[in-house]
């Protein structure tokens, strides 16, 4: 499994690829607890205050936006899987210049 970021992510990771081959992960929420515990800075980023995925991050899985199925977080990841990570949308265009800071998204 690999995970690609890209604009504010790749910033924040400082990565533009994380292989996680032979990881036990199964679903995108244990990735993004990983991703996480990894890169703590990410999560106002990546999830909102009830710990779900931020509805202006672009994902896809295998090139597919995996928020067209009813599962959510706990869609189902297989071992060799591509996870794409955007920078959240803005007014329709990429939001490179400015990210959410920390302290507006604390989990409760």
């Amino acid at each position: 499994m690999q995970i690609r970021f890209y604009a504010n992510f790749r910033t924040l990771t400082d990565q533009a690829i994380l292989d996680l081959s032979g990881s036990d992960i199964k679903t995108l929420r244990q990735l993004f607890d990983y991703l996480i515990s990894l890169y703590p800075e990410i999560l106002p980023q990546l999830l909102d205050a009830h710990g779900n995925l931020r509805p202006d991050v672009p994902l896809f899985v295998n090139g597919r936006n995996p928020r067209l199925t009813n599962v959510g977080l706990d869609f189902t990841l297989n071992p060799g899987d591509e996870i794409s990570l955007f920078s959240p949308i803005s007014s329709g265009r990429m939001n490179v210049e400015v990210m959410r800071p920390a302290a507006t998204n604390v989990k409760e």
